[in-house]
C-alpha cells in the first residue's frame, strides 16, 4: 500500500486530501471533463484508491463503476486497497466478491467522532444562513442522539439554546439527560414541536410525520442532515408550511480542509512502515468526476 495513489474527487474535502497524504500530487482541473482513457491509465498504476465519502457519490457514474469493475478484477488482495466512506451493501460485496482489501472510513470511531464534531459545526453555520431566530435562548429539537446528533445538541446547548431531543432508544434518551438535555420519545413530539423554530433531524428513517409537523409554527425550519431519504414527510411538511432543508454532506462544503485531514490522517494510519521513505517518489493522482 505504498505506491501511487488515487483520488476521485467529487467536493472540495475529496479535493484537499492529497494535501495532507505523502507523496506529489498532481493538480486537479475541476474544469477537466473527465477522460477515460487517462484515468484508466492512472489507475493503472496505482496501489490504492480513495473513493468518496459516501461512495454511493459515484453510483450515477455509469463509466467510473465500469471503470473501477474492470480495475478491481485485475487485482488481488495485499496488492491493492480501497478506501472510502460509509459502502453500501453492494460496494462491500463487489469488493469481497474480488478479494480486495478496503476500509469503510466512516466505520473508524476516531473519524466518525471527528466528523460529527464538524458537521454540529457546519450546521450551526446551516441554521444562521436558514432561520430567522438567533440560536441564544432559542427552543431547538434535536431528532436522534448518536454521534452527529449529540454533537449538535451539546454544542447548540453551548451556545445557549434549549434543546430538547427526541430519541427511540431509553439508553439514548438517559445519555442525553444526564447532559443537561430535555429528552423524550417521538410519542411526545407533537407536544415539544410546539414553541420550536428549528428541529435538526439525524435519524435516517420517517420521524418527523403529520402529526409532530402539524403542531410545528409556520417559521420552523427543518434541517434534515441525516442520510437519505432523510427522516422528514415532505408532502406532510409542505402541506403545513414548514420549509425543509435537504443538508447532506455537510463536511464536504464546510472546513473543507480540516474534513480532508480527518480522512487523509486515518488512510495514512493504514499505510505501510516503508511509504514515508517513498513519499517523494510515489504520486497521488487526482480525478475530478
Amino acid at each position: 500500500m505504498a505506491g501511487n495513489t488515487a483520488i476521485f474527487v467529487t467536493d472540495a474535502r475529496q479535493k484537499y486530501i492529497a494535501d495532507y497524504l505523502p507523496g506529489r500530487a498532481c493538480p486537479v482541473d475541476w474544469k477537466m471533463k473527465y477522460d477515460e482513457y487517462k484515468a484508466k491509465e492512472l489507475l493503472d498504476s496505482c496501489e490504492r484508491i480513495v473513493l468518496p465519502t459516501p461512495v454511493s457519490k459515484l453510483d450515477k457514474n455509469t463509466k467510473i463503476c465500469e471503470l473501477l469493475n474492470e480495475e478491481l478484477k485485475k487485482r488481488r488482495k495485499g496488492h491493492f486497497c480501497v478506501f472510502g466512506g460509509a459502502f453500501t451493501d453492494e460496494w462491500a460485496d463487489r469488493l469481497e466478491k474480488e478479494n480486495i482489501l478496503y476500509y469503510d472510513l466512516m466505520k473508524d470511531e476516531c473519524v466518525a467522532l471527528k466528523n460529527a464534531q464538524i458537521t454540529a459545526e457546519a450546521t450551526v453555520a446551516e441554521i444562521l444562513t436558514h432561520s430567522a431566530y438567533s440560536i441564544q435562548g432559542q427552543k431547538i429539537i434535536v431528532t436522534g442522539y448518536g454521534r452527529c446528533g449529540r454533537a449538535v445538541a451539546n454544542l447548540l446547548k453551548a451556545m445557549g439554546a434549549k434543546i430538547t431531543v427526541l430519541a427511540r432508544s431509553a439508553d439514548d434518551r438517559k445519555r442525553a439527560q444526564a447532559e443537561g438535555h430535555i429528552a423524550v420519545n417521538f410519542s411526545y413530539g407533537p407536544e415539544e414541536a410546539y414553541g420550536a423554530r428549528t428541529v435538526v433531524n439525524t435519524v435516517p428513517a420517517l420521524v418527523l410525520k403529520e402529526p409532530i409537523l402539524k403542531e410545528m409554527h409556520p417559521d420552523t425550519v427543518i434541517l434534515d442532515i441525516a442520510s437519505r431519504p432523510g427522516g422528514t414527510d415532505l408532502a406532510a411538511a409542505e402541506a403545513h408550511g414548514i420549509q425543509v432543508i435537504p443538508a447532506l454532506g455537510l463536511p464536504g462544503i464546510y472546513t473543507t480542509k480540516s474534513s480532508a485531514k480527518v480522512l487523509a490522517d486515518a488512510i495514512h494510519s493504514y499505510a505501510h512502515p516503508e511509504e514515508e521513505k517513498r513519499e517523494g517518489r510515489v504520486w497521488i493522482f487526482q480525478i475530478a468526476i
